[in-house]
């Protein structure tokens, strides 16, 4: 016996992504597919099964306050809250663009920045507003941020990296 307790078997169609909520850690999220299934690791329970992509999920992040948990497939990004488990906004990739990567901005708590193809969607998601920067010759793959200098990076797929302020 491993000592560990299996809440999601990644083996069956999940793509093994999870992420544990900042600040409380006593909450994980998993990707299974489309759906991402929350859990309390106190009590190994089920707190919420969050569904609505009609695509695989790619990627899930929390927000610095762990209050939202984001999650993101090519063509949509949902914003999930944590208090009632529902979808509270959402917002779909244009008609020329998929979804790649996405980070929070480290000062700007709801900015979301998106990596897509060539150019980086700003989504300043408290008014609905969408910026969109030329950042790259290719497809953005890997945003990140740091809290202590405020940078943001991000790299492409001909490992350019660049650094924003």
């Amino acid at each position: 016996m491993d000592k560990s307790v299996r809440l999601w078997d990644a083996a069956n169609g999940g793509n093994g992504l999870v992420r544990f909520q900042p600040r409380h850690g006593g909450v994980l999220a998993a990707v299974y597919n489309k759906a991402i299934s929350v859990f309390d690791v106190e009590t190994s329970t089920q707190i919420y099964l969050l569904q609505g992509h009609s695509e695989a999920v790619d990627y899930i992040c929390w927000d610095p306050s762990g209050a939202v948990l984001v999650s993101v497939s090519q063509c949509l990004v949902k914003i999930w809250s944590m208090v009632s488990g529902e979808c509270i906004q959402e917002l779909a990739s244009p008609p020329d663009q998929l979804f790649y990567s996405y980070v929070f901005h480290p000062s700007y708590s709801t900015l979301l920045i998106i990596g897509g193809r060539k150019c980086l969607e700003l989504w300043n998601m408290t008014h609905n507003k969408i910026m969109t920067v030329s950042a790259h010759e290719d497809t953005i793959s890997s945003l990140a941020q740091s809290l202590v200098t405020r940078m943001v990076a991000s790299a492409n797929h001909d490992s350019l990296v660049k650094l924003w302020k």
